[in-house]
This record gives structure tokens, sequence and C-alpha cells, in this order.
């Protein structure tokens, strides 16, 4: 009995190990940032390598696009490839505003590699503004994707208030990109594919403070310059907007 007492007292005395800290997982909110040289000698030369093979793709207006950050980059959406064709007449790397969920998955590690980081869609993320502020302060260059995903009609939807909030917080140009044709990339051999960079546009507050109207007129500007550089039967809900403006142009004249 003595034995077996002794035991128990043992064991009830044994310390508890603490358990161990978890390592520290990836911090999502800070983009991986590309080293230059394996930019421009590798990824670029295998990205133009690619366009080359698979499609016939046309860079407009070029010349909108600065030489150097801070600006941020705001284009419709048809597919994934859009991420690898916007920055091609972008000197440099870039960093991209992207949905949470691309970051899940076998391909996670790809997005966070290309210098993304995400946004909780469908509410005030206020970490994402913190990382475009930053980003922008540091003169990068900002990639973003107004819609929030990719479009399942192929045609342009509303663009979300973040674009406008980040563009009158930080002052920074805002260069409107249409893509089309990209929804057919890697589905049709040589498909056409057009990235049209339009006018430079910056938005700056009346007041101490950024309103709630300032923040949605900014963003649909910057919207409707993106369908009026579309086609006619890409430019979804903002295709009447665009009609009127181009009717009234016309009557000016």
């Amino acid at each position: 009995m003595k034995q077996d007492m002794s035991a128990d007292t043992a064991e009830t005395e044994r310390p508890v190990k603490a358990a161990q800290p978890q390592k520290n997982q990836k911090n999502l909110y800070e983009p991986y940032s590309t080293p230059r040289i394996i930019w421009e000698l590798i990824l670029r030369p295998l990205g133009w390598a690619l366009f080359f093979l698979t499609m016939h793709l046309r860079l407009r207006n070029r010349y909108n696009v600065p030489r150097h950050g801070p600006y941020i980059i705001a284009a419709n959406h048809l597919s994934w490839i859009d991420t690898l064709l916007i920055p091609a007449a972008v000197p440099g790397n870039v960093f991209y505003m992207a949905k949470e969920e691309a970051f899940r998955g076998k391909l996670g590690w790809f997005v966070h590699f290309l210098g993304a980081f995400p946004v909780k869609r469908g509410e005030a993320d206020r970490q994402a503004m913190r990382t475009a502020d930053n980003l922008l302060k540091k003169n990068k260059v900002l990639v973003m994707f107004p819609e929030g995903t990719r479009s399942k009609t192929g045609t342009l939807a509303k663009g979300h208030a973040g674009l406008g909030m980040i563009a009158l917080r930080s002052g920074v140009p805002v260069i409107p990109v249409a893509v089309w044709g990209s929804e057919h990339a890697l589905k049709k051999f040589r498909a056409s594919v057009t990235v049209c960079y339009g006018e430079p546009v910056v938005f700056k507050p009346k007041g101490a403070k950024v309103t709630r109207e300032e923040i949605e007129a900014a963003t649909e500007e910057v919207m409707r310059r993106i369908a009026a550089m579309l086609p006619a039967r890409y430019r979804g809900v903002y295709g009447e907007a665009v009609e009127v403006a181009e009717q009234n142009q016309l009557e000016q004249k």
C-alpha cells in the first residue's frame, strides 16, 4: 500500500511541462517584396514569353504609366491572368490588394509571392487599409481590382468604396486600366487581349476629413473612366453613364 501511495504521489507531483508556444504564423498583411533582380530577370521575361506564345497582346497608352511610384492602378477583372498582364507596362514590381479567399488553398503561397495582401470583402478591413497606406508612403505601386472579384458575367460590376478611400487618403495618382479579351486567354489559342492604361487622376478631400460622399464620388469616377475605355459590351452597370457622357460631349462640340 505504501508503495502504491508513493507512486501516486510521485505521479501527482511530477512537474507539468509548459505548453510549447506555436510558431508565429506568416503575417499576410506584410506583403512579400520580390527582389528587383528576380522580377526583372526572371518573372518579367517568363511572363512575356507566356504572353507571346499564348495570346496576341496589345498594350495601349503605356505613356500614361509613371516611371516611379507612388500610384494606384485600378483595373477591371476578367481572369486570374489579369494579375500578370497589368504589370506588363509597369516599371519594377507591384503590390496587390487581393480578396482574402485567394490566400487559401494550394496556390495561396503564389498569391503571397506575387506581392499580394488580403482584404476582407463586405467590411471595412482596417488592416488592409493600413497596409495600402504604408506601401504608398514608401513610394510603391498598388494594384487594385475595385469590383472585388473576377466578373462572372464578363461585364463591369459596381466598384467598392475602398478604392476611393485609399485614393483620397493617400493623394497619389490613380491610373484607370481597362482589360478585355483576357477571359479567353489560355482557353483560346492566340486570343486577342488588350490592356489600356488611362490618364492619371488625383483626388483630394475638400475638408480636413474625407466624407462618404467624396469616397463614393471618387470610386464612381474611376469606374466610369475604366468603362469608357472598354468596348460597349464590357461596360456593364456603367454603360448608361458612359453613353450619357459621350452624348454630352458630342452636343458640346
